[in-house]
């Protein structure tokens, strides 16, 4: 069957929802997007904008629990969890330390690659066509602690490995190049393929470009799914309908969507905040990652966009907290020139889909075969969002994907 024969229900109008109804409509399919529509799906909006090939180690890292452990202990909160997160949280943790190797940096970073390499080649083409714009310098990560040099050579080291353009660049010379640095910088590496868009945007272009192509949006809450060899049945509150194939695309919440169809995907939600502060004196011309503060920044058109956290917790917490966002403030302080005072501080919160092992569900469910899953991107859901909604295409349609896109099916095992 091809997509031009199919009708799709797309669960979830973030990025990556939107991406998928575009891919597949440009197929020729007959497309429905499903979307509260509610402040509660922000994540796409809420995200520090970035666009980073250089992103191809997973989450679950050789380190990364030594960091959660100090983090939590230190309550710096960007890597924490908290009781909310329910009963998954232990074995979730489980799965994730177990992640934590070089074997699995190995064998994923191949197909993490692949799917931002594909990203970036399709954002690259709506910077060209519509007016979608990016930052233009590479992007710094930006070290202050004592182990300031040693991390910054094991940064280049490792992603050069992979292929990535990573080099090492004189911080008094960043200084010198952007005001906005303190001189606490003690080391600095540049990626040369990195860079920032304003989020906002590119989520309406998305929905611009699917409306353009006749694809239909209902503002609703899923109740239900069941399906058959055949089709997928979708209920909301007041309708039901069938299609060929459903996605999952609804982020963290997707969890619960699975369930419907007797599919337990591990996925938690990982709460992160941002802010964005308009007037800033000295507005870098590039991204930023504040290293040793767990900080990504952007210059947006109407702002400095700064977002930071992982914690671990429920889809129901989604308050804004005004505390953290005086910390990562304050914290960011450390590293940037910022004013004493500002005017206005636009404040947003967004849970992430939190994989154990940091890699995306991308694929038929086993016990649903046209229930597709688009989801468990974490942290990388703006930057990933383009090339899954382009595999998604190629799997309802028929077409082959590579054995690195296959690693990331949701019938992997689960350690």
């Amino acid at each position: 069957m091809t997509s031009a024969q199919n009708n799709v229900t797309v669960i979830g109008g973030g990025i990556v929802g939107l991406a998928s109804a575009w891919e597949l409509a440009k197929d020729g399919a007959s497309v429905i997007v499903v979307d509260p529509g509610e402040p509660k799906f922000c994540t796409s909006l809420a995200n520090a904008g970035w666009i980073s090939p250089s992103h191809i180690i997973p989450f679950a890292a050789p380190g990364m629990v030594q960091t959660g452990v100090k983090n939590l202990l230190g309550r710096t909160g960007a890597f924490a969890m908290t009781p909310g997160a329910g009963p998954l949280l232990a074995a979730w943790t489980l799965k994730f330390a177990r992640s934590c190797t070089d074997a699995h940096v190995e064998h994923s970073a191949p197909a993490l690659k692949e799917l931002l390499d594909t990203s970036i080649g399709i954002i690259g083409g709506l910077t060209e066509t519509t007016d979608l714009k990016r930052t233009h310098l590479p992007l710094w990560y930006l070290y202050t602690s004592d182990n300031a040099e040693h991390d910054a050579a094991h940064e280049v080291e490792l992603l050069t490995r992979y292929g990535i353009d990573a080099k090492r660049f004189d911080p008094t010379e960043a200084v010198k190049q952007e005001p906005i640095l303190k001189s606490s910088v003690k080391a600095v590496v540049a990626f040369e393929g990195d860079f920032g868009v304003d989020p906002g945007k590119l989520v309406e272009i998305y929905r611009r470009n699917c409306e353009l192509l006749g694809v239909t949006f209902r503002k609703e809450n899923v109740t239900g799914i069941s399906h058959t060899s055949r089709n997928v049945t979708i209920s909301t509150a007041t309708d039901s309908w069938v299609s060929d194939y459903a996605v999952l695309a609804a982020g963290a919440w997707s969890r619960e969507l699975a369930k419907y169809v007797g599919e337990a995907l591990p996925i938690l939600a990982a709460k992160g905040q941002s802010v964005t502060l308009p007037g800033v004196p000295n507005m870098p011309e590039r991204t930023f990652m504040l290293a040793d503060q767990r900080i990504a920044t952007n210059p947006l058109d109407w702002g400095l966009r700064m977002s930071t956290g992982y914690t671990l917790t429920s889809t129901k917490d989604l308050a804004i907290n005004s505390k953290a966002t005086a910390k990562l403030i304050a914290t960011a302080r450390e590293v940037l020139n910022l004013p004493d005072t500002f005017e206005k501080k636009n404040e947003l919160a967004g849970v992430r889909p939190a994989a154990p092992d940091g890699l995306p569900y991308i694929g038929a469910l086993p016990k649903a075969p046209r229930v597709i899953a688009a989801t468990g991107h974490g942290m990388l859901g703006l930057m990933m969002g383009p090339g899954t909604g382009k595999f998604v295409a190629d799997m309802v349609s028929g077409r082959s994907v590579s054995r690195d896109i296959l690693k990331f099916s949701p019938a992997r095992p689960r350690l």
